[in-house]
């Protein structure tokens, strides 16, 4: 493969390390209605023996350039959160399965939520056209990763 056929992401691994976490909470939020706060993590981690402050939870969400790398913290998230600690500490760490799962069950879940509400809304379309919509959402491309500015 050329280097050119991928497209560089322009991000700083702080960026990506944050996006990361974020998704993660995204991900225990859409489940469960409730995201772990910042005491769940920090709980979690004084558990493991790490301590975490306010600030460098704030900088680790933000992706901020002052925030240094710290190893053994990115393994006790990932112990926190049920993930592989490549996912973490790498930049490119794959995805893990569980997580990957729990997006499909997500995107599932939201899409069956616009097809109640097309039924609600539209209620007076015939059935076909009904699942026409249906098809349509269903065959939605995925959307691209929002690009910070």
């Amino acid at each position: 493969m050329k280097s050119n056929d991928t497209p560089m992401d322009p991000r700083s691994d702080k960026e990506v390390l944050a996006s990361k976490i974020q998704l993660l909470l995204d991900i225990v939020h859409a489940k469960d209605a409730d995201s772990f706060t910042y005491e769940d993590v920090r709980q979690g981690l004084a558990e493991q023996g790490l301590a975490l402050t306010r600030t460098r939870w704030h900088r680790l969400l933000a992706g901020s350039p002052d925030n240094r790398w710290d190893p053994a913290l990115l393994k006790g998230l990932a112990y926190f959160f049920d993930v592989d600690e490549n996912y973490l500490l790498q930049r490119s760490g794959p995805i893990p399965e569980r997580v990957e799962a729990e997006l499909r069950l997500i995107e599932a879940y939201r899409i069956a939520e616009v097809e109640h509400f097309a039924a609600r809304v539209l209620g007076e379309v015939n059935i076909d056209a009904l699942r026409a919509v249906t098809e349509a959402l269903r065959n939605l491309p995925p959307r691209p990763e929002k690009k910070s500015d």
